[in-house]
């Protein structure tokens, strides 16, 4: 029977074979401009990529860091390896390492922090006034000296558990880079750091390095290795295609497409100036597992037309040639219906709030589309410049296997009256797996990306145990005035909410402008342990700043008030990076805000930590709605493409089947729900309507051509049923080499996938098949069901 689609197709397919050199030439050269733009493909790990900047934690983190900085922070731990830090070698060492930070070009000065940078002041005070001097002006060298260092150290709390451990066994320098164009990705950021601390580094001391930009250089470094991940799936998946058709020209030519794709949507990117940030590192993975696919299933269909033609006596050319166009007219039509669901499933995600999600949809999105147009180009205009397959060849082919074996069975099970089973097996099966959503958790713990016995994890384990915490969460503190953060209202609502985030048990540390002007209280009343408060009037607290200045430097407090005293920031250095814990931390701060702060005054919370709150609540927000969109537009496209709503239901029910399974499992496995679980999402449900598309349209041709329900299952099963096994193997395959990364982002993105496709897979060929045999929806079986259906029972009843 001749498909509708043929007027168009056919005539498209034997113009593709006349102009096949043209076409040819033409792919080459579009592809030649687009390689052509991958040298301005760089590694970019801006943490505005992955934060979601209309959230309002984004928004103070962006204010704060344009108000005192702090955003990327690199805390640098010395411990000598015998004795305490108060020895000239070890000082010297934190003041040249002070000091060479000082000196990088995009360092955040008055945020480079020691007890060798200058505005780390000892603050003392007297009959003669209150003076305000460098804690190490000169690194001391006499017993007498270091006696006045550790007592001077001693006497500032807001240094102690920060910049100094409490048993003096250990120093920080704490350092901050602005991040730009220079340096879009950590690796490049912290170049110039790592040549001032190495130096460093000898038989006297360990120097450990922790903070957001050492965990996001050790993901920049696993982002990096991705072109040798794609080296292996490239292998992998070409070993797949040459089992799948037994033959080199069928593995080498889904392959062709697929490096095509890859080399158009990348150089796509650099045309547009996109770098590839690390979502987008492993979207060529993707591109080349789904042009495989798309490959797959035509030239399955290819072979299969092959051999018919040949069986009918047609020359070996001419039969090439038939084939050919045969192939495009049958699965043509089919693969940009199923293509352009999966390229608006991707778009889709262009929707959420986090640009490294956008990025990644519109890039898979227009990777697939690409896959499409070489697809319907260049396997036609290639496949009929190749000698046609030997007759060795295309009867390896065609010779029935495992899956062959199996997958008649299958068939013979649904139409024999094992459907039922099926879908209450299947059933079951969602039910439990499901249940595993009200397991789920969300988290974005990016330290947990790295093995435990990482130097990542082990440098950050040391300092988060020997200091206040390598992770921040931010106070910004708003009066409605000039000279409002002086009022001791203002101030005591600080110490407050300080002492509240002190009792949690992962917050190691906390410092503000309170505890500076509380040391100055206690410094003006002879060192009194009772004066370590805030003082009651603005007027003396304006006072004791005035004193300050006198003998202290303007920029001492940059990091902690505004020049107006109209905003400050609360620090809080948290030892655990885990959104679920900063959450926690993050609702009891509210309740003593709203209880602390005089009228007017509003304070906004933002930092490394909160940054990952917001992250979290995208991912819940963005993701369910995406899922409706995404659901919405394979439903509206399945109905119309099958001209019935109940097709469109037909379609869109066992996909969103998979997603609950997919949740559920990670639900059960405690795999957290974070960036790499919201991308895979996608990927089910774009690749899945794959799957449904092809097989419904397969099933439909072969009923209409044989009359049987029995054949028409066992044929559509055979072909595209065997095809889809094929994908989701090469697929599956593709992404499994990114178990041998040491980086879990990647190994937890491979078992999603894996996890996607095999649901996806299963799904399509067995509780869609079996759902088709129960209901008989007469979108597939039209007005003729109960005939169908009858001969069915009387050939089970005949094989009985």
């Amino acid at each position: 029977m001749e498909p509708r689609d043929s007027r168009v197709f056919r005539p498209y397919a034997r113009w593709i074979i006349a102009h096949r050199v043209t076409v040819a030439i033409g792919i080459l050269l579009m592809t030649a401009f687009f390689a052509s733009r991958l040298g301005s493909l760089v590694v970019d790990s801006n943490p505005d990529l992955w934060a979601p900047q209309q959230h309002a934690y984004v928004e103070t983190t962006n204010l704060l860091e344009d108000l005192f900085g702090g955003r990327n922070l690199t805390v640098i731990g010395v411990v000598p390896k015998q004795g305490d830090i108060y020895q000239p070698k070890i000082l010297e060492k934190i003041k040249r390492i002070q000091d060479g930070l000082e000196l990088v070009p995009h360092a955040v000065r008055h945020n480079i922090l020691s007890v060798a940078a200058r505005k780390v002041k000892q603050v003392t005070g007297g009959a003669d006034g209150m003076a305000a001097r460098p804690m190490m002006e000169t690194v001391p060298r006499t017993a007498d000296e270091i006696a006045r260092l550790k007592a001077a150290v001693a006497s500032m709390p807001i240094y102690i558990n920060a910049l100094v451990s409490p048993d003096g066994k250990a120093a920080t320098v704490i350092a901050d880079f602005k991040q730009d164009e220079r340096s879009p990705n950590f690796i490049a950021l912290n170049q110039a750091m790592h040549a001032v601390v190495e130096r460093e580094r000898d038989a006297d001391v360990d120097i450990y390095l922790g903070g957001i930009t050492i965990i996001g250089e050790a993901a920049d470094v696993q982002f990096t290795r991705m072109p040798m991940f794609f080296g292996g799936a490239l292998v992998v998946i070409l070993l797949v295609q040459y089992w799948s058709f037994r033959s080199l020209q069928g593995m080498v030519l889904p392959m062709l497409t697929g490096i095509l794709s890859v080399v158009w949507s990348l150089g796509l990117m650099g045309l547009l100036g996109v770098h590839l940030d690390p979502l987008n590192t492993t979207t060529p993975i993707l591109v080349l597992a789904v042009a495989a696919g798309h490959a797959i299933q035509i030239l399955k269909r290819y072979y299969e037309e092959y051999g018919r033609l040949r069986a009918s006596g047609m020359a070996p050319r001419e039969a090439n040639r038939e084939a050919v166009i045969e192939s495009m007219v049958r699965v043509g039509p089919v693969m940009i219906v199923a293509g352009l669901i999966a390229v608006i499933t991707f778009l889709s995600l262009a929707s959420t709030g986090i640009p490294m999600v956008q990025h990644f949809g519109v890039f898979a999105g227009c990777g697939v589309l690409a896959t499409m147009i070489i697809e319907m180009t260049v396997i036609p205009a290639v496949r009929s410049m190749l000698r046609p397959p030997k007759e060795l060849e295309a009867a390896r082919e065609r010779k029935a296997g495992v899956l062959d074996r199996f997958l008649t069975g299958v068939a013979d099970n649904l139409v024999g009256g094992r459907a039922p089973v099926v879908v209450a097996a299947g059933l079951v099966v969602l039910a439990v797996v499901g249940f595993g959503v009200t397991r789920l958790r969300i988290d974005n713990n990016f330290k947990l990306y790295f093995s435990p016995d990482s130097d990542v994890r082990v440098h950050d384990r040391i300092l988060n145990d020997t200091f206040g915490g390598t992770n921040s969460i931010q106070f910004l503190v708003t009066t409605p005035e000039a000279d409002g953060i002086k009022d001791p209202r203002v101030l005591k609502g600080m110490e407050r909410l300080q002492a509240s985030l002190e009792t949690e048990p992962t917050v190691g540390k906390t410092q503000s402008m309170v505890d500076l002007i509380k040391r100055m209280n206690q410094a003006m009343h002879a060192d009194a342990t009772a004066y370590y408060t805030v003082p009651d009037s603005q007027e003396l607290v304006a006072q004791y700043l005035f004193l300050y200045s006198l003998s202290g430097d303007p920029q001492d407090f940059d990091s902690l008030v505004d020049n107006d005293y109209r905003r400050a920031t609360v620090w809080a250095f948290v030892k655990d990076d885990s959104t679920t814990n900063a959450e926690q931390i993050a609702r009891r701060a509210r309740a003593i805000i709203d209880q602390s702060f005089p009228p007017g005054v509003t304070v906004q919370m933002g930092g490394s930590l909160p940054q990952l709150i917001a992250l979290n609540d995208v991912i819940v927000s963005d993701k369910l709605r995406n899922m409706a969109q995404m659901a919405v537009v394979v439903f509206v496209l399945g109905a119309i493409v099958l001209r019935s709503l109940v097709g469109g239901l037909f379609v869109v029910t066992p996909l969103c089947a998979v997603m609950l399974a997919n949740f559920g499992l990670m639900g059960w496995l405690r795999t957290p729900l974070d960036i790499s679980a919201m991308t895979t999402a996608a990927m089910a449900i774009g690749i899945g309507a794959d799957y449904e598309i092809y097989l419904l349209f397969r099933f439909k041709e072969e009923l209409a051509r044989t009359g049987s329900v029995l054949a028409a299952t066992r044929s559509s099963m055979l072909t595209s049923g065997k095809a889809i096994l094929l994908v989701a193997i090469s697929i599956i395959a593709g992404y499994a080499v990114l178990q041998a990364s040491e980086f879990a982002f990647y190994n937890t993105l491979s078992s999603m996938v894996t996890a996607t496709m095999v649901i996806s897979a299963g799904f399509a060929l067995f509780f869609l098949r079996a759902l088709m045999m129960l209901f008989k929806p007469r979108f597939v079986f039209g007005d003729r069901r109960e005939a169908l259906f009858n001969q069915v029972a009387v050939q089970s009843g005949g094989a009985k």
